[in-house]
């Protein structure tokens, strides 16, 4: 099993499989900041909007960290011999 680097990759492919999410986050400050200076009255509805979005996005990110978790005790409680 560690002599390829399969392993290695899927558990690579998982952390940069979210990429999207973190720039969704970053164009969403981008545009906030933006709508902001052109109309600063709609300042609560656009933070409103703003925290909604990413807090969504946020839920999201934490099930799939959970799944890693989930998945990498499986793992070692599978392939991991235990030395004491």
């Amino acid at each position: 099993m560690f002599t390829t680097t399969d392993y290695y990759d899927r558990f690579t492919n998982f952390f940069t499989t979210p990429w999207w999410m973190f720039l969704l986050m970053g164009l969403n400050f981008i545009l906030l900041a933006i709508l902001v200076i052109i109309y600063p009255e709609l300042l609560a509805f656009l933070v409103a909007g703003f925290l909604l979005f990413n807090g969504l996005l946020m839920v999201v990110l934490a099930f799939r960290y959970k799944s890693l978790k989930k998945k990498y005790k499986n793992w070692k409680t599978s392939y991991w011999i235990e030395v004491e």
